[in-house]
C-alpha cells in the first residue's frame, strides 16, 4: 500500500523531479566530511595532536582511500537492486557514525579507519547516490539540471575548508566532527526520508516531466515492484555493465575521470606545502581554492548547459584539455601567476568533467543499470584520487621537489584530452545490421 506522502505527491500540480533536485544538491554538500578540501581543514590539527609526520598522515589517508574503493563496487548495484532511497538514507546515518569516530581516535590506525569510513560513504557512496538521482528524474534536460546541481558543490569546495576552520578554531577538531554528525542527522536525513522518492514511476509520472507521455525511443512495459505493480519507463537502449565494458567510449571516459581525481587530490592535498615550497606568499594557496570553486562553478554551469545542445564529445575534449593544460602550466610557471592560471584552468576543467560526464554516462548506456556502470569506474575514481597524494609525497622526498610528479600527471593526461574528442556514443545492441562501434 502506498503511504500517505506518496499519495500527496501523487497530486501535486509540477513535475516531483524539481524538488528532488534541491535534495541531490544537499546530499553533494553531504559529502564534504570525505572530500578532500574539508578533510585539509583537519590536517593541521590532526598533525598536533595525534603526533603523526605529515608521510604518515598521507599514508592513512591514501591506504583509507583505497580501501575505501573495495566496498563501494556493491553500492551501485545494491542502489539498482534496493532502490536509491533506502540506500541513502542508510549512507548518511553511517556517515554521522563516521564522524562520530573520527571525533574519538588517538593513534594511526584510528586515523586510518575513520579515512575508510569518510571516504567510503562521503566521497565515494554519497557523491554517487546524489548524481544517480537527477539521472533517474530527467534525460533530455539532465545537462541543465546537472548545472544547477553543481551550485551545491562548488559553493561547498570555495567556502567549507575556511567554515571549518574557523569552526576548529573555536570548539576544536573533535567538537567539529561532532557538529558535522549532527547536521547530517538532523538535517539531510529526515529530508531524505520524508521527501525522496526513486523514480518519477513510482508517483505516476514520466522522465523529465512529460505529461503521460515517454520520451522518444522509449517503452513502456509492466514491472512487478514491491507491493504493486507500477508503470515503468523503459530504455530499451540500455547497456549492461559487461557491454559497456567492451566499448572504447567506457575506457576513455573512466580513465579520465581517474586520472584527474588522481592529479586533483594529490595536487589539493598538498597545495599548501607546494606554495610553501615555491617560495610563495602565505594567502597564496587560501585563495587558490577561491579561484578553484568559482571557475569550477562556472564551467559546470556553463558546460551542464552545453550539455544538452552540443556535442557531448567536444565538451569533453575542452574539459579534459584544460585539466592537461592546467598542469603543464603548474609545472612550468612556479610564480604566484602561474598558481592562479592553474587554479583557473584546473577549476574550469573539473567543472566541465564534472558536468558534461554526468550527462554522457545517461545518454551513451541509459538508466537501466546506470548504479552498475558508474559504481565500477567510482570504484577507480576512489582509488586515484587515494594515489595521488602518495605519488606526491613520494616524487618529494625522492627529488625534493612536486614537479616531476606534477608532470607524469599532466602526461597521463594528455593523450584522454586527445582522445576523448573522438568518442562516440555505443551503437545500440538490439539491431544487428548496426555499424561496428566507433567509441
Amino acid at each position: 500500500m502506498n503511504s500517505l506522502s506518496d499519495r500527496l505527491a501523487r497530486r501535486l500540480p509540477f513535475f516531483y523531479g524539481y524538488l528532488m533536485l534541491p535534495i541531490a544538491m544537499l546530499m553533494q554538500l553531504g559529502t564534504s566530511p570525505g572530500q578532500t578540501f574539508a578533510v585539509s581543514a583537519f590536517t593541521p590539527s590532526l598533525l598536533e595532536s595525534l603526533d603523526l609526520t605529515q608521510s604518515r598522515l598521507g599514508l592513512a589517508y591514501m591506504l583509507g582511500t583505497l580501501f575505501a574503493a573495495i566496498p563501494l563496487t556493491f553500492v551501485g548495484p545494491a542502489a539498482d537492486r534496493h532502490g536509491l532511497k533506502r540506500i541513502a538514507s542508510i549512507v548518511i546515518v553511517a556517515l554521522a557514525l563516521a564522524c562520530l569516530f573520527a571525533s574519538s581516535v588517538n593513534g594511526f590506525y584510528g586515523l586510518l579507519a575513520a579515512f575508510f569510513l569518510l571516504r567510503f560513504l562521503g566521497q565515494g557512496s554519497l557523491t554517487l547516490l546524489s548524481g544517480n538521482t537527477t539521472a533517474m528524474w530527467f534525460r533530455n534536460r539532465i545537462g541543465r539540471v546537472s548545472a544547477v546541481l553543481s551550485i551545491g558543490s562548488a559553493i561547498a569546495f570555495a567556502w567549507v575548508p575556511d567554515l571549518l576552520a574557523s569552526t576548529i578554531e573555536s570548539i576544536g577538531w573533535r567538537s567539529t566532527y561532532q557538529t558535522l554528525a549532527a547536521i547530517l542527522v538532523l538535517t539531510l536525513l529526515p529530508l531524505v526520508l520524508l521527501l525522496y522518492r526513486n523514480r518519477p514511476e513510482d508517483l505516476g509520472q514520466f522522465v523529465d516531466g512529460h505529461a503521460g507521455r515517454l520520451s522518444p525511443g522509449h517503452a513502456t512495459t509492466r514491472m512487478d515492484t514491491s507491493a504493486s505493480e507500477r508503470q515503468i519507463e523503459v530504455d530499451p537502449d540500455s547497456l549492461t555493465l559487461s557491454q559497456a565494458a567492451r566499448t572504447g567510449s567506457y575506457y576513455i571516459l573512466g580513465l579520465s575521470n581517474v586520472i584527474w581525481a588522481m592529479a586533483g587530490t594529490g595536487v589539493l592535498f598538498y597545495l599548501f606545502t607546494l606554495c610553501e615550497q615555491r617560495e610563495l606568499p602565505s594567502d597564496t594557496a587560501s585563495g587558490l581554492f577561491k579561484i578553484l570553486g568559482m571557475t569550477m562553478l562556472a564551467m559546470q554551469l556553463g558546460g551542464g548547459v552545453l550539455a544538452d545542445f552540443v556535442r557531448l564529445n567536444r565538451l569533453l575534449g575542452v574539459g579534459t584539455a584544460m585539466v592537461a593544460g592546467s598542469l603543464i602550466w603548474l609545472y612550468l610557471d612556479p610564480s604566484v601567476r602561474g598558481a592562479q592560471v592553474f587554479a583557473g584552468l584546473f577549476g574550469g576543467g573539473q567543472g566541465m568533467l564534472i558536468s558534461v560526464s554526468g550527462v554522457a554516462w545517461v545518454h551513451f548506456y541509459g538508466r537501466q543499470h546506470l548504479g552498475s556502470i558508474r559504481g565500477a569506474v567510482w570504484c577507480g575514481t576512489v582509488a586515484g584520487s587515494g594515489c595521488g597524494p602518495l605519488i606526491m609525497g613520494w616524487v618529494n622526498d625522492a627529488t625534493g621537489s612536486y614537479d616531476q610528479a606534477i608532470l607524469c600527471f599532466a602526461a597521463a593526461m594528455t593523450p584522454l584530452a586527445i582522445a576523448a574528442w573522438f568518442i562516440r556514443p555505443p551503437q545500440p545492441i538490439d539491431v544487428p545490421s548496426a555499424a561496428p562501434n566507433q567509441s
